[in-house]
């Protein structure tokens, strides 16, 4: 009888420590599912903010993302997770709605209708400006610390000395400051450099032309360079000619256009445009890369001299080859 009552309680033990342990484990496994879908979610979350620990930069392309929403009155909003020297602070920029915003949505026109809309007085204030056109709302750690209209104001990048800056820049008005929204290593980033254009200028005015249309990567223009010489470095100590460079296809005149407009998005050049068909200027520190898009049909590159050049270009007799063939 003995015997029986100890082999009883000896599988009752046995079937309790069983289901014990079956507790632990489903618990245990759930416990680790929640943590695998949290860590999920956390990475998931991460992807959206921006993290700049010590200068270097993480999901630099949200900031594009924002940039090109702003610019075409879209709300959004880039969140900014700053970390230096063990201290963390939380950016965060909103692009708000205004009402002109509001009116292209519900509208057939791009335009603002004076008659159904209202628009700022010539003195209006600046409150009257971000209720029409929406406004920038700049946050850090949750205390509000500017806003810029968004008609009169935009988000851009400036590069310098190897750092980039997010900047508002503002349209139509002077200010001694532009606010700085953050700054990161230019190595850190997704820009890339695959040539150094030099510029030296020769002593005449004149144009040189270095490529028929259609002559390298079957282009419908011209290259030209004016009253300077241009050559291009690709590696240390590696330094061709601009004619020489295309002909020998160590650089693409596609190349060259890419660089400009990366260099334009990064703040390195500044962009000018004109009302000749679509005309566009990159104008660096040392030179300007001039691009034709004219009603005529002229849509020929030419690299010149630093600062304004198409007036320069268009009274120095240059002629298009479409027009040299004509004459």
């Amino acid at each position: 009888m003995k015997k029986k009552i100890v082999i009883i309680l000896s599988i009752v033990i046995v079937l309790i420590i069983l289901g014990y342990g079956t507790k632990v484990y489903v618990d245990y496994s759930k416990n680790v599912q929640y943590i695998d879908e949290q860590d999920e979610n956390q990475e998931e979350k991460n992807k959206d903010i921006i993290v700049i620990e010590n200068g270097n930069i993480q999901n630099e392309n949200k900031i594009d993302e924002f940039i090109n929403n702003a610019s075409n009155r879209k709300a959004a909003i880039l969140q900014i997770q700053r970390i230096s020297n063990e201290k963390t602070d939380n950016i965060q920029v909103e692009f708000v709605l205004g009402q002109y915003a509001s009116e292209k949505n519900t509208g057939e026109t791009d335009v603002i209708n004076s008659i159904n809309m209202p628009v700022p007085s010539v003195n209006g204030t600046a409150e009257e400006y971000q209720t029409i056109y929406g406004y920038y709302k700049v946050t850090v750690n949750g205390e509000e610390t500017g806003r810029y209209d968004g008609l009169r104001w935009q988000m851009k990048r400036v590069t310098k000395d190897n750092i980039i800056q997010v900047i508002m820049e503002p349209y139509l008005i002077e200010v001694t400051e532009m606010p700085v929204i953050c700054e990161y290593n230019l190595e850190s980033s997704s820009y890339k450099k695959k040539f150094e254009l030099t510029y030296m200028a020769r002593k005449d005015m004149g144009i040189k032309r270095i490529a028929e249309e259609n002559q390298f990567d079957n282009l419908d223009f011209g290259v030209y360079t004016f009253a300077g010489d241009v050559f291009i470095t690709v590696e240390e100590n590696m330094m061709y000619s601009l004619e020489d460079a295309l002909k020998q296809n160590v650089i693409t005149v596609q190349d060259i256009l890419e660089q400009t407009k990366q260099d334009e998005k990064y703040g390195i050049c500044e962009i000018g445009y004109y009302s000749d068909g679509g005309s566009t200027e990159y104008r660096y520190p040392e030179y300007t890369i001039l691009k034709y898009n004219t009603l005529d049909g002229n849509k020929d590159l030419i690299i010149g001299m630093q600062g304004t050049i198409i007036n320069q270009v268009n009274a120095s007799g240059y002629r298009t080859e479409g027009e040299e063939n004509r004459e």
